[in-house]
């Protein structure tokens, strides 16, 4: 047996955590973004019984 002592490999620190944390959630940011921006989900809206029922808005001159 050898009488060095046994040294730990290097951990990884809290700032290398952060920055994949902040990596990811950018990522997630930008793809909710360009989903939008790309034209994203199409359904019709379902209309409510108070906006189906409403009288139209008209413009006073």
């Amino acid at each position: 047996m050898s009488t060095e002592p046994r040294t730990r490999p290097p951990a990884r620190d809290r700032d290398h955590r952060v920055t994949v944390a902040a990596a990811l959630l950018l990522a997630a940011c930008a793809a909710a973004l360009a989903y939008v921006l790309l034209g994203g989900h199409h359904d019709d809206p379902v209309e409510t019984e108070s906006t189906a029922d409403a009288p139209a808005h008209t413009v006073l001159g």
